[in-house]
């Protein structure tokens, strides 16, 4: 494996003994009839807005969220800081804070991992934010406030699809390696599973993940810049695009008397293959 050079930045623990919910509505996030804003903002053409902020002449042009922006080509489907989530979940012992002053930061614990019931994810399920089936590109930053010791597999990311499975899995196993798995008949007809050890493990700071796959073409795995792998994709695959995306903690598989605590920052969503993910804020 070749080895990674970070630099560090500590994240303070939040201690975890209840459970608890923070989607505050930062500017522009996705809503519908099943996803209302929150007090203080009201849904204007698919996105929560106060009136202030209509005063002010947002949303620009008197449309989407996405307006304004420069004419650059084309644009990701989804930012974690602009589009936001929505909505999350959150099981017992577990909390997940999604805070719209950083740029909609998502910071998850759980106590342990006694039982089955170990998520504290925020959650995108809006299809029009998420990649078709030919081609797809997740980019963002995991923050860990220590060094990790896992006791078994921990996912923070996935993109799952609706028949089940997850067209995109990412994690840490209990041997501190990066885990990247693609399920069968979801980006290809067979499984992807692949891992990565890092010279000296993961500690505590920032590390930026990025993924690209392409049906019939290759899946490439990027760590702070430098490619880890480009593997190809198996022949066949899912007829129907990804579901949803969950960011936090999707699942910690360890025993019990351990917990985890994790902070996720400027994720981003591609589903064009000429799409340029930039610098994560």
């Amino acid at each position: 494996m070749r080895a990674v050079t970070i630099s560090l930045a500590v994240l303070a623990v939040v201690g975890a003994g209840a459970c608890g919910v923070n989607l505050d509505d930062a500017p522009g996030r996705l809503c519908d009839d099943t996803h209302p804003c929150r007090e203080g903002r009201r849904c204007v053409d698919g996105a929560c807005w106060s009136d202030a902020e209509l005063d002010a002449g947002l949303p620009p042009d008197g449309g989407a969220p996405d307006a304004g922006l420069p004419d650059a080509g084309p644009q990701p489907l989804w930012q974690q800081r602009l589009h936001g989530f929505t909505g999350t979940t959150v099981d017992p012992a577990c909390s997940v804070d999604v805070d719209p002053s950083r740029g909609n930061r998502v910071l998850a614990a759980i106590v342990s991992s006694n039982d089955a019931r170990d998520t504290a994810t925020a959650d995108l399920d809006t299809a029009a934010r998420l990649p078709g089936v030919g081609y797809g590109r997740l980019r963002g930053r995991i923050t860990l406030p220590a060094p990790l010791l896992l006791r078994g597999e921990g996912i923070f990311a996935s993109l799952s699809a609706s028949g089940g499975g997850d067209w995109l899995r990412l994690g840490f196993d209990a041997q501190g390696q990066l885990l990247v798995v693609s399920d069968p008949q979801t980006l290809g007809g067979a499984a992807m599973i692949e891992s990565f050890a890092r010279d000296g493990g993961f500690g505590a700071g920032d590390y930026v993940i990025d993924v690209a796959w392409t049906r019939g073409g290759a899946r490439v795995v990027t760590l702070d810049g430098v490619e880890l792998a480009r593997s190809a994709v198996p022949a066949g695959g899912a007829g129907v695009p990804p579901a949803a995306l969950h960011l936090g903690i999707v699942s910690y598989g360890g025993d019990a008397g351990t917990g985890w605590t994790l902070s996720l920052s400027g994720w981003q969503l591609a589903g064009d293959p000429s799409v340029t993910l930039g610098d994560v804020p």
